[in-house]
């Protein structure tokens, strides 16, 4: 598939769309994004990162608050809509790469595709979800929670971003 096509398709669509995509792409340059040094490097990178942050929300016992709100009828952010706009191929390919075992596990049309009963399969996640911080984690979380948390967030994303470019430069060839 020609770079143009790839690039303009990997933000298109639903989940479900988004995600062929992502397993198209991974069959035909899998091996060869595999054995890159660059994106192997933006893998250990981003993998290390999530670690701090995963460290930093269970410190904040955001577990307990997310899972409290997903569990009202009203709860939670984590929707089919968030699922399917904030999502893209580039993204689920990263997870791929990153040994993810990639799959739409919720089909219920109410709460995001990767979603599972554990919550999301995703290692590396869409900017909206390391992002957001709803009232609930705000009026439990001390100012500089907040900081801490944004900060290692802001740490994955960019290394996430960075990971992108590599993808993106090595479609381009």
């Amino acid at each position: 598939m020609k770079y143009q096509k790839i690039i303009a398709t990997c933000f298109c669509g639903d989940a479900a769309a988004k995600l062929k995509l992502a397993e198209g792409l991974a069959e035909s340059y899998g091996k060869d994004l595999e054995q890159n040094d660059s994106i192997k490097d933006g893998l250990a990178k981003a993998r290390i990162l999530v670690s701090t942050l995963d460290a930093q929300m269970a410190d904040m016992d955001m577990g307990r608050i997310c899972s409290g709100c997903a569990a009202r009828v009203d709860g939670g952010c984590c929707s089919t809509y968030m699922g399917n706009e904030n999502n893209d191929a580039l993204l689920l390919l990263m997870n791929h790469l990153a040994g993810v075992e990639v799959s739409l596990v919720c089909d219920n049309g109410v709460e995001c595709s990767f979603l599972g009963k554990k919550g999301c399969i995703l290692l590396l996640k869409p900017i909206f979800c390391l992002n957001y911080l709803c009232k609930q984690i705000r009026a439990r979380a001390s100012a500089e929670e907040i900081i801490l948390l944004e900060q290692k967030s802001g740490a994955l994303l960019t290394a996430q971003y960075q990971l992108e470019q590599l993808l993106i430069g090595f479609l381009q060839r």
